[in-house]
């Protein structure tokens, strides 16, 4: 293969705490990536240590090694800060905080390099993942680090690595050995499988002989590993759990997508680990695998309610929990979890979020073409551009009179704290909106009961409903993600009659996104049109549909619905009037739907007064 790295380091991002294994890390990679027989010319650094780190010394790398059109992989390194703003992955440069583009958009740029003409990226994260604390933090947009030049074909393999999940930190360790010496236990870790150190997980290739370190094994060796080993090392009065996370698009066997290519002999069969652990390894073990059936625990209940029209709210709780629900009956070997005592604070708030959004409440239907139930906030205005929207019961509903042969018009909801939503009132459709203190948790669009779709949809609307519970809870938490079958599962249960679940379609969107799956959002898109003569905001941005004319002007609302899509703006290069330039800062960093602030909301009423937008 021809390959490259870029491989970039940031000790200080202005004020925050200072890194200590960062430079450690780059020099790794570094190490292992001329092993590798990658040119020199092609391995490129960029760290402070001589200087700051500015997104264009990054843009330039990229393009300097994309440009000749014959690299067949580039993997991108990143070790230093990184923050979790609208739930989008920023890293943070030496400029960050005061400078807001000076961060990388991961998610804006693994947009971009699905659509180039590298055939294989692989982003590799030591960063946190940790929510933007502040104004400053939570206004950092960032730049993308890859050209917008699509190219036509299929779209490329994008591999991410992050060393923690969504919300969390990535911990350095202090040496036992020297004090003032700190470790980077991620990319320790990572460098030890891609050195050859565990073998096992290699796999032969039979035109080379050699043995390589594919990205499927890596990950699974990674998520068995590492908890394991910062458990271990952080073992006393605070031990520190760190569960690394991966979002893998490459065929786990094909030609040219592998990481490590490896002179070793054939691993020889060892033992168990656990045969041989005493005292506080075999108590770091333990901790590790509680992670791991924890973590896995939200991603079963997904299943259970994809591959099971009829569960119940309980059996769905219950595997979150741990236990086996309704009890088995008399002579059943079904037997509850031995962990279930375990049931971390995580895993409550995720089955905590399916029973309150599961439970549908309100009228079923307005003396009107559609509107919205809200629960856990009062609505205190209404703007819409047919001044049709009018509040009802003290607040809590909105009634909307859409014209003749509308099929939708974009609703901004003000509410009593000052924040406020806009959405899509869809015609024959009621949308739910649940809030959770600040936060807007859910929105969820069932059809009218009074509706000509009501009938076929109350055959499914409970099936529906948990559903859309689990998956909402889900990406709360960023642990909603597709695998294997759920894809093709998802995509059938949401399917009704020949249009699709305006809501599920929207998470989805994300999931299949995450994939590499656009094609199975283009679908989705094409369902949406053609049945509701609309296409959501965020599934026509996905589908890369958003500047299409036909489609266009179809779309609601006019911005974003859920947070995560406002991190794809800068990667599709979206037009909106230019009084909303600058919206994200406006978002809510910690609301999984899209929140605004007053000061957007009194933009976003303005521009709908002055009938720019539909």
């Amino acid at each position: 293969m021809n390959r490259a790295a870029i491989l970039i380091g940031v000790q200080q991002a202005q004020t925050l705490p200072k890194l200590q294994a960062v430079w450690d890390g780059v020099r790794g990679m570094k190490e292992w990536a001329l092993s590798q027989g990658i040119d020199k010319d092609l391995v490129r650094t960029i760290t402070d240590e001589t200087g700051k780190v500015t997104p264009q010394q990054i843009k330039d790398a990229v393009s300097e090694f994309a440009g000749p059109g014959d690299l067949d992989q580039l993997i991108i390194y990143f070790a230093g800060h990184g923050v979790n703003v609208r739930r989008g992955e920023y890293w943070l440069l030496s400029d960050a905080i005061d400078d807001a583009d000076a961060a990388v958009n991961v998610a804006g740029s693994v947009d971009l390099a699905r659509c180039g003409v590298i055939p294989h990226v692989v982003f590799v994260s030591d960063a946190c993942r940790t929510a933007a604390v502040g104004i400053q933090a939570g206004g950092i947009t960032g730049s993308v680090i890859f050209p917008n030049k699509p190219v036509l074909g299929r779209e490329k393999f994008v591999d991410l690595f992050f060393a923690t999940l969504l919300g969390e930190p990535s911990v350095e360790i202090a040496n036992p050995g020297n004090a003032k010496k700190f470790r980077a236990v991620y990319t320790e870790t990572l460098l030890e499988a891609l050195r050859g150190q565990h073998p096992e997980i290699t796999k032969p290739d039979s035109e080379t002989g050699l043995r390589l370190v594919r990205p499927w094994p890596l990950k699974q060796f990674l998520e068995k590993e590492l908890p394991n080993r910062v458990h271990q090392a952080t073992l006393g009065p605070s031990p520190r759990d760190q569960q690394p996370d991966a979002r893998l698009t490459s065929d786990p066997d094909g030609p040219n997508v592998w990481l490590s290519a490896l002179k070793l002999p054939e691993p020889t069969v060892t033992h168990p680990v656990h045969s041989r652990l005493r005292g506080s390894n075999r108590r770091a073990e333990r901790r590790a695998t509680l992670t791991q059936i924890e973590l896995s625990r939200p991603q079963e209940a997904m299943r259970t309610v994809l591959t099971d029209s009829n569960s119940n709210i309980d059996e769905v709780l219950g595997v979150v929990r741990g236990i086996a629900v309704p009890p088995s009956p008399v002579g059943s070997q079904k037997r509850t979890d031995p962990n279930q005592q375990f049931v971390s604070d995580q895993n409550q708030q995720f089955a905590d979020g399916v029973l309150r959004t599961a439970e549908p409440f309100g009228p079923m239907h307005f003396e009107s073409d559609c509107g919205f139930k809200i629960r856990g906030a009062k609505v205190t205005r209404c703007d819409d551009r047919q001044a049709s929207a009018k509040l009802l019961d003290h607040g809590t509903l909105v009634r909307v009179k859409l014209h003749d042969g509308e099929p939708c018009v974009s609703v901004l909801l003000t509410l009593d704290n000052g924040h406020g939503v806009l959405l899509p009132a869809i015609r024959d459709f009621l949308a739910t909106l649940t809030f959770d203190g600040l936060n807007l948790v859910d929105v969820a669009y069932e059809p009218s009961d009074n509706s000509y779709r009501w009938q076929e949809y109350q055959q499914r609307a409970t099936e529906l409903r948990n559903l859309r519970a689990v998956i909402a809870s889900s990406s709360r938490l960023g642990t909603f993600r597709l695998e294997g079958t759920d894809a093709e599962t998802l995509a059938r249960r949401m399917q009704i009659s020949k249009g699709i679940d305006p809501s599920l379609a929207l998470y989805a969107a994300h999931a299949y996104r995450d994939q590499g799956n656009r094609q199975r959002i283009r679908e989705m898109a094409d369902y949406m049109q053609g049945d509701l003569n609309i296409c959501l905001f965020d599934i026509a941005l996905l589908a890369g549909l958003i500047k299409d004319p036909i489609v266009k002007s179809k779309v609601f609302p006019f911005l974003p619905m859920l947070s995560q899509s406002w991190a794809l703006m800068a990667a599709y290069e979206v037009d909106v009037p230019p009084l909303l330039k600058g919206m994200s800062r406006h978002v809510s960093t910690d609301s999984l739907w899209t929140l605004f602030d007053a000061d957007g909301v009194g933009l976003i009423s303005q521009v709908i007064q002055e009938g720019k937008v539909r």
